[in-house]
């Protein structure tokens, strides 16, 4: 865990840890929109990690982009589409193009949302105090205050608990943002159980701005299993009475929708699906941006975690700053 201390108005000086932090305001429920293409994935032994790629993501997101840009601009990154085939679960779903706001289909395998989820259930610590990889209740702020804004159980997982999951999550989500490994937080897991949510909010505040990796730029967000919504959508096997594919691979949840209040939309959770967007209005390749520079909050990607109803909805998420965060976050 990497902790920092920022000076608060010139009397005191407080220690928290960066693992967990963020601001709430209200909770609000509304329908989907959405612009989609289909595509075909690649695996990640296809993505290079280099400093190209890396190049052409910073560039692409410094200015302002239409959906069709930033539609084939994910495909060429994450994506091959040289022959042209598509497939129902891997495609690229535009909810608003300025300021961008994507959710990626198909960005993690099923099999690896799985193994995530697992890493987080044991072995477990015969500690009062839960080691890190295992689940506990999530805190806000610098005061790592338990809030009722934010009910859920938080997992910080490191890559040395299932390494070729988070370092596929990793390298990813470095070629879709042009950020560095290096500049990301350990991968949190968190769990939702019925009635569970986490109220409106923003990623970045600005007072991270004083951490010496800076504030958090953009988040990358992985649904680690399905909502009955987002099966119901997809379906090709059905739902069994109990709220269980047909298949028998996972029992679903009812809820649990990331809700997009600017951009009136309530994104339902989709196993392996990537929710990408940047917290701050300056962006990494937009003119005059600084690693050092001031960050400030874009208010419109405020976002809430709506209640679960039933059963566990459980997500990912990965954090990437303007400098080395100092986890040892590592790709492919």
């Amino acid at each position: 865990m990497k902790t920092f201390s920022i000076v608060l108005l010139g009397l005191a000086r407080i220690t928290w840890s960066v693992e967990s932090f963020s601001t709430t305001v209200v909770s609000i429920h509304s329908p989907l929109k959405k612009t989609s293409v289909a595509l075909g994935v690649t695996t990640a032994s296809q993505i290079d990690d280099d400093d190209v790629i890396v190049n052409e993501a910073t560039q692409f997101w410094g200015q302002p982009r239409e959906e069709q840009e930033i539609i084939n601009f994910v495909s060429s990154t994450l994506f091959n589409t040289e022959n042209g085939e598509a497939t129902a679960d891997q495609w690229v779903e535009v909810i608003s193009a300025e300021p961008p706001l994507l959710v990626v289909h198909g960005f993690l395998e099923r099999n690896y949302c799985d193994q995530i989820i697992d890493a987080t259930r044991g072995p477990s610590s015969s500690s009062s105090d839960p080691a890190k990889h295992e689940l506990k209740r999530s805190t806000m702020g610098a005061e790592q205050e338990k809030t009722d804004h934010r009910t859920s159980s938080t997992a910080w997982l490191h890559d040395d608990k299932c390494p070729s999951p988070l370092r596929t999550f990793a390298t990813r989500a470095s070629a879709l943002s042009g950020l560095p490994t290096v500049n990301m937080e350990n991968l949190q897991v968190v769990r939702y159980q019925p009635g569970e949510e986490f109220q409106l909010h923003t990623d970045h505040l600005d007072s991270f701005n004083e951490f010496g990796c800076g504030g958090r730029l953009c988040t990358c967000l992985v649904y680690l299993n399905d909502s009955e919504q987002s099966a119901s959508n997809n379906n090709d096997a059905g739902i069994s009475e109990n709220g269980a594919l047909d298949n028998g691979e996972d029992t679903l949840f009812t809820g649990g929708e990331t809700n997009f209040p600017e951009f009136d939309a309530a994104i339902p959770p989709t196993k392996g699906s990537a929710l990408f967007f940047w917290n701050t209005l300056e962006k990494p390749g937009s003119m005059d941006y600084d690693e050092n520079m001031f960050l400030n909050v874009d208010i419109k990607l405020r976002h809430a975690g709506l209640p679960v109803l039933s059963g566990e909805k459980w997500v990912a998420n990965r954090w990437m700053h303007p400098r080395s965060f100092g986890a040892g976050v590592r790709g492919l």
